[in-house]
């Protein structure tokens, strides 16, 4: 009989319909269908023995309970009980041992189906309810029956009874044991023997309360524990003295969440086996694999792992031996978890492959009686002769394990005989006896409800609201286990220190305070922390650490109770919604003091351009009362054409002048508004990165409480260890991120940096990776609150620390079409990384013949058509190319044992990596050589379009010389999302480091001062003795037509600073000296220009002046140009 499964969706949670998640799932009578949103034709079918649909549909009575609406297909909790629940009671009552699971991702409705919440009750609730109406509808007198109830919980691989008090139960929990006869059990369980559905509900609620009280005292999380309820169901017939009964063994199991299956099985991790949560969930998925193979006919004489996990102990009967088992696979309908709800989806598709060979389980009550008494009797007499082997001196390992063996079997057999003497009836009058001495218990804790207490919360309904710490004492202290004074409420959580807070009750008027001003961090009241006392009022919520939740009761004060019901989702939400209140007044105070600073800005900018215009208007009116004075004085001096010419000639140098100094300020009010510009760019930016960041930080809202969970941990452990969520931005192309869009930011990858400054290294984590080391993690805690001892692991087994992992450098995409045209495509190509461009990469991409030669003639130049018009008459031949790999530049700091990676598509779904050798050490302008020949021996249709359309990415990897230093520069963080814009510098152009220092232009400039001192001079001697010239000319001939001045025949040298200083110059030296001083103005201009720039920070094109942006920049290997305006002489 194969493993039957049903399939059940449950409706939108609270978080999906703020999420506005689509619907996902779809059924159509027993089949169950996974959407795809984007194309309907990649839609998933899966085919299950029955498909519940409880997502929409339905509407709640006066009592709560959800029924459908007529008319719907919804399947309400008494539908699926009378479809699933009423099988397996049936098989019970023929003597069939029985196995329901219980399996999904965490919040998929798994529990809702097996107990239910309020009115609407689950399967095993009604089932035990069930029982006892077909127990008093018996008619038959010579059949009689027993039930008997066990509750056990799998947590961390051990195995806990729920019905056994916390303090009372063994450190290492139960043992799993087999007998040959009765097959697995655990040894120590106890059984309850029950006569009403009362009782059972009694027990049930018994074991909830225990569960709670470890998960506040141990740290432990009920949805990474497995729950079974075992209900042993006998039938007994007396026919004329003679006893038979029938035995069925129900469990009912509720697994923990799945989600851990796929989500923590990170491909790579390895430490992907090592947590105990996860374990259970992947021996479970191996057993079920394994018998699937079995049944399908394949690998019959494999093994199946039960041993490997104590949940496929337990469970080994129902999974492939006497039973008859049913899963039930709880499904979120939201494309928020289509993953998870995938994975669930498979693995119950390979669970109903699974074959099991029930039977009837009855038997001869005296025959079985004599049968152990037998084996009693045989098992002592094998002890006998081992232990006079003993006495003989003959001692071996293996002689000792078996005698430890067989007296384990003789107590056990023993045990069993007993308790199958003890009557039914005896068992009921014990246990009813031990329930009234428990009964005081209850009563003290209705005694508690009369005073001020507090009742905890929790996130599982089952476990809520389950234990009340009484306030009625002066002081009640709250704190670990070995506090000092002994805490009378014990929390044993992350960041609750061992006597953490105080709570004080006087005159009625209670009050909590934290026992130093530390732990006041962790104690929130009402979702705040606390400083000092604060009082109490009914129904506050008070969480310590990070989750423990209680509410404060304080009978006598309660008020009429308006608004949702309180509970541990509400109070959480109460405290994040605090801290974000306070992160935007945070982000308000921040986008205040931008907005500030760049009013600041501004008005510091209009205030330099108000100055500079009146030191404009100022020069101007000096410059032209000037040229009104020697226009006048020429005027006067000369009215002959001598001193026309003269007056021309000055005024037109003067207008040139004038021109000249408009156009410098023209220069001026170009930078002013560029630089204006500029700052309401950045301005924009730093909205842009508001934004962004509220964006992403929505995205990591379910990642971000986890990473500060596990800072917390590792500081409980004392790990000087550190983790933060960053975001990695990945490009298809070498544009540079210029602003936020949504498109934008979702380029980028959350990676989780792990900072372990005890080895001074940096790892980075993806989130599959982090989730798995998350459990594993929190295990750890779990240990050490366990022993209160802190655990020394081998590096191997640490899940804080990983070996150095290559790490992608940068990226670059090459097109292919030129290979479609049979031409090579040379190309340095840009590498772009995480913190943008990154270095460039020499590729070619070559076409060649079978035997790896070029297939192109050598002298094909530009203009001449190339080898192929048209591609598609390559379709059907053997084609053949070279990638060529020749070097890379790379940067210093991530050069070392670095090699490169790219993929042909070789098909249209496959694709083939290849690699270059590593280049073992620190290599910053590394040479590969590669050469890998590819060949398609019949090209097709698909390969050319990829030929014509497609690109190879090359991918740089390596390692980082030094990244407890560097690599933090580089990322990208939560708290900076939006890169900033860095100058891509050419390999001609030196770096800043290689630039003049502002001592060295300094030092430039007062040269060049001196420089124009000598000129300014020079002219103004040439003036003095031109105007004598005229003068003389005058005076001599007065009436004689002015002439030229004679030239001076000599040619003229260039002038430099050791020259001496001429003492007649003519006209056209005094040009070149006038063109001469002006221009080295303009170079002193842009000397100051270039010392204030070198005071600032290079960080883009936009901070060089405009006269550096379209002049060239120095080299200093080749020395300076006139152009360079450094050193014109």
């Amino acid at each position: 009989m194969s493993v039957k499964v049903a399939v059940r969706v449950r409706p939108y949670n609270s978080r999906e319909l703020e999420l506005n998640c689509s619907l996902c799932v779809a059924m159509n009578g027993p089949t169950t269908i996974l959407l795809d949103l984007e194309d309907a034709k990649k839609n998933r079918d899966f085919a299950f023995d029955y498909s519940f649909w409880s997502h929409d549909s339905f509407e709640n009575d006066e009592n709560g309970y959800s029924r459908a609406i007529p008319g719907s297909k919804y399947a309400d909790q008494q539908m699926v009980f009378d479809t699933v629940g009423q099988e397996i009671l049936n098989n019970a009552w023929q003597g069939y041992h029985c196995c329901l699971f219980a399996y999904g991702q965490t919040g998929a409705g798994k529990s809702y189906s097996m107990v239910g919440y309020g009115a609407n009750k689950g399967i095993v609730p009604i089932s035990c309810e069930e029982i006892f109406k077909r127990i008093k509808k018996n008619p038959d007198s010579q059949l009689t029956y027993e039930v008997q109830v066990s509750m056990l919980e799998i947590y961390n691989e051990k195995v806990q009874d729920l019905l056994v008090p916390v303090p009372k139960r063994p450190t290492g929990g139960l043992k799993v044991r087999e007998h040959k006869v009765y097959g697995v059990y655990v040894e120590g369980l106890t059984k309850y023997p029950v006569d009403s559905y009362e009782a059972i509900e009694a027990k049930m609620d018994e074991g909830s309360k225990h569960r709670t009280v470890a998960a506040t005292q141990m740290n432990a999380s009920s949805s990474r524990a497995h729950t079974i309820i075992q209900i042993e169901f006998k039938e007994i017939k007396n026919v004329d003295g003679r006893k038979s009964e029938k035995l069925s063994v129900i469990n009912l199991v509720d697994l923990a969440g799945s989600e851990k299956v796929g989500k923590t099985g990170a491909q790579g991790d390895r430490l992907k086996e090592a947590g105990n949560i996860n374990k259970s969930l992947s021996v479970l998925g191996q057993v079920i694999a394994a018998l699937a193979d079995k049944a399908m006919g394949k690998g019959k004489n494999a093994v199946v792992p039960y041993r490997d996990s104590q949940l496929t102990r337990i469970l080994q009967n129902a999974l492939g031996g006497n039973s008859k088992t049913l899963m039930i696979c709880a499904v979120s309908p939201a494309t928020d978890n289509y993953e998870e709800t995938l994975s669930t989806l498979r693995y119950a598709d390979q669970a109903k492959k699974i074959k099991n060979c029930a039977v009837v389980n009855e038997s001869d009550v005296d025959k079985k009686l004599r049968e152990q008494q037998e084996e009693i009797h045989s098992l002592k007499q094998q002890l006998m002769m081992l232990q006079q082997q003993l006495k003989g001196g003959v001692i071996n390992p293996e002689m000792l394990k078996q005698l430890s063996q067989i007296q384990d079997d003789i107590e056990t057999n023993e045990t069993i005989m007993q308790e199958n003497q003890e009557s039914f009836q005896s068992k009921l009058e014990k246990q009813k006896q031990k329930d009234e001495e428990e009964d005081d218990e209850d009563l003290q804790n209705e005694g508690i409800k009369e005073h001020p207490h507090l009742v905890n919360l929790n996130e599982d309904p089952l476990l809520n609201r389950k234990i009340l710490k009484s306030l009625n004492q002066e002081e009640t202290h709250v704190g670990r286990p070995n506090g000092n004074p002994t805490p009378q409420i014990v929390v044993n959580a992350m960041c609750v220190q061992p006597n953490h807070a105080v709570i004080t009750n006087k005159d009625g008027v209670v009050q909590i305070k934290p026992f130093t001003k530390e732990c006041g961090d962790f104690i929130f009241v009402n979702g705040s922390p606390i400083t000092g006392p604060t009082l109490l009022h009914h129904n506050d919520r008070i969480i310590f650490g990070t989750t423990t939740t209680f509410l404060v009761q304080i009978p006598g004060s309660e008020q009429i109770e308006q608004g949702p019901e309180i509970d541990w989702e509400l109070a959480q939400q109460e405290m994040q919604k605090k801290e974000e209140e306070k992160r935007q007044e945070l982000q308000k105070q921040a986008e205040k003091q931008v907005h500030e600073e760049m009013q600041r800005k501004k008005q510091e900018l209009e205030e330099q351009r108000k100055e500079e215009q009146r030191l404009y208007e100022e020069q101007m009116k000096k410059q032209q009362e000037d040229f009104d004075r020697k226009m006048k004085a020429l005027e006067e001096q000369n009215k002959d054409m001598l001193n026309r010419a003269l007056m021309a000639e000055e005024e037109r140098k003067l207008i040139e002048e004038r021109k000249k100094l408009e156009e410098e300020t023209l220069q001026k009010q170009l930078q002013r508004e560029k630089a204006r510009k500029q700052y309401e760019d950045e301005e924009t930016m730093k909205k842009y990165r508001i934004k962004e960041k509220n964006f992403i930080e929505n995205k990591l809202q379910k990642y971000l409480p986890k990473v500060l969970e596990v800072n917390l941990i590792a500081k409980e452990l004392k790990r000087n260890v550190t983790l933060e969520a960053r975001l990695k931005y990945v490009y298809a192309d070498d544009q540079e991120y210029s602003q936020f869009t949504e498109e934008n930011a979702q380029k980028g990858q959350i990676q989780i940096q792990v900072n372990n400054k005890e080895e001074g290294q940096i790892y980075y984590w993806d989130l599959h990776k982090f989730s798995n080391r998350y459990y594993i993690i929190k295990d750890l805690l779990e240990r050490y609150f366990e022993s209160n001892q802190l655990l020394s692991l081998p590096k191997d087994q640490d899940p804080f620390w990983d070996p150095p992992e290559a790490r992608v450098i940068g990226s670059g995409f090459l097109k292919l079409q030129a290979l479609a045209y049979l031409m090579d495509n040379p190309c340095d190509l840009t590498l772009v990384g995480e913190h943008f461009q990154c270095g460039t990469l020499k590729v070619n991409l070559i076409p060649t013949d079978e035997t790896g030669q070029r297939n192109l003639s050598e002298d094909i130049e530009d203009g001449i058509e190339p080898p192929v018009e048209d591609p598609s008459e390559l379709v059907g031949r053997r084609f053949d190319f070279r990638v060529s790999i020749e070097s890379a530049r790379l940067p210093e700091n991530l050069c070392k044992d670095t090699y490169v990676e790219y993929s042909i598509q070789v098909e249209e779904k496959k694709k083939e990596l290849y690699k270059t050798k590593t280049l073992a050490g620190a290599h910053p302008n590394p040479i590969y050589n590669y050469d890998q020949q590819h060949t398609f021996d019949q090209l097709t249709e698909v390969q050319l379009n990829y030929l014509i359309n497609g690109t190879i990415c090359f991918k740089v990897y390596g390692y980082d010389e030094n990244k407890s230093k560097d690599l933090k520069k580089r990322e990208i963080p939560v708290e900076n999302l939006i890169p900033q814009q860095q100058t891509t510098q050419q390999s001609n152009q030196p770096s800043i480091s290689q630039q003049p220092q502002p001592s060295q232009q300094i030092e430039q400039v007062k040269k060049q001062e001196e420089h124009i001192d000598i000129l300014t001079k020079t002219i103004n001697q040439s003036k003095n003795i031109q105007q004598q010239q005229l003068q003389s000319q005058q005076q001599q001939q007065p009436n004689k037509p002015v002439q030229q001045i004679p030239q001076v025949k000599q040619p003229i040298e260039k002038f430099t600073p050791n020259q001496p200083t001429p003492q007649t110059i003519n006209r056209q030296s005094i040009k070149e000296f006038e063109d001469h001083t002006s221009e080295q103005q303009q170079m002193k201009a842009k000397l100051q220009q270039q010392q204030m720039n070198a005071q600032k920070p290079r960080s883009s094109s936009q901070d060089r002046t405009p006269a550096m942006m379209s002049k060239g920049k120095p080299d200093p290997k080749k020395g300076s140009k006139k152009d360079d305006g450094c050193n014109i002489f």
